[in-house]
């Protein structure tokens, strides 16, 4: 018989975890699967157009590695050279919880606990270089959206956004503005610091919220790499629009206009940041299905379960390297 050793019982323990979060994979693809989210009539039309099923695999592969770049651009500013092999790791992990966890963003944070275990001396600079990649991400979906908003005006594209929607986008897009505006002109005078200093002055807990800011702000010195950041970060949306045209001319009965869905799908996909479901599931089946009317389609729904399909599929990838991916 084997002896009792620590060796021994910290091998079982190692075990035992990963044992446990295979369990994890399963249970939550499972829950995701055993809610249908394809049909067998768009499962058949898709499987009929393999090349272009390829093709959006492809699309989809190329903005999980754009955002990786992304943000190591970002970690840079910090004084982080974190290698692209851990980076791209880690988004990766990222990817699975954001389909296993509610809402699009619940995987920033469990990426911000490996990376933040790598890297303890600097963890609210590491936080911020999170906070501030979403911002980056969410930034650019507003800026395409209210671009193609704006340009739907003056264009045909098959239909019309009620007054309340354009409107609305226009706000987000005049909301980016001020943000950006405030990153680069407050650096003499920063009211948001001021009031931050003061909640950690009134209880020092709250110093990790400081220090966040801090860590986001600090981009302010860093204008180039933010435009940089900001750019990749419209290609990346780009290839997204491309992917959910690809997705609804494969599964509609008439085309559908690049122009319509550029304009609908931005807004469709800032739904799915709303944690109800995960990888967005609901929300995004509902925004999509109104979306989707407005260009004269009803397959808004069946277009999202493709690409919550399609992130399912990529986020089983993330899942075999989070199984694979020891904490540090």
């Amino acid at each position: 018989m084997m002896p009792n050793t620590p060796e021994n019982k910290v091998d079982f323990k190692s075990k035992v975890k990963l044992a446990l979060k295979f369990l994890l994979v399963v249970f939550i693809f499972w829950l995701l699967f055993r809610k249908g989210l394809v049909t067998a009539e768009s499962g058949r039309k898709v499987i009929q157009s393999p090349t272009v099923l390829a093709l959006e695999c492809l699309l989809m592969c190329l903005n999980l590695v754009f955002s990786t770049v992304r943000w190591r651009f970002l970690l840079k500013c910090h004084g982080v050279d974190l290698r692209f092999k851990d980076t791209l790791t880690y988004s990766f992990i990222g990817n699975f919880f954001n389909i296993a966890l509610p809402g699009a963003v619940s995987g920033d944070v469990v990426k911000a606990v490996y990376v933040s275990a790598k890297f303890k001396e600097k963890r609210s600079s590491l936080l911020g270089s999170i906070l501030f990649d979403r911002v980056i991400g969410l930034s650019a979906l507003v800026i395409v959206g209210t671009v193609s908003a704006a340009v739907s005006q003056s264009v045909d594209w098959g239909g019309s956004l009620p007054h309340f929607l354009l409107f609305s986008v226009y706000g987000m897009g005049f909301g980016v503005f001020l943000f950006f505006a405030y990153l680069f002109l407050s650096h003499r005078r920063d009211p948001v610091l001021h009031f931050f200093k003061k909640l950690t002055h009134w209880n020092s807990k709250l110093g990790s919220m400081e220090r966040v800011y801090v860590g986001v702000m600090h981009y302010r010195h860093h204008a180039s790499e933010v435009m940089r950041s900001l750019m990749m970060s419209v290609l990346i949306h780009f290839l997204l629009v491309t992917i959910v045209f690809l997705l609804a001319n494969t599964l509609s009965a008439q085309p559908l206009p690049f122009i319509g869905l550029s304009v609908v799908a931005p807004i469709g996909v800032l739904a799915t940041a709303i944690p109800v479901l995960p990888a967005g599931v609901g929300t995004g089946h509902a925004a999509f299905y109104y979306l989707f009317k407005l260009v004269g389609s009803s397959q808004g729904a069946e277009v999202f379960s493709w690409l919550v399909f399609l992130q399912v599929a990529l986020g089983l990838v993330g899942g075999v390297v989070y199984l694979r991916t020891k904490l540090e």
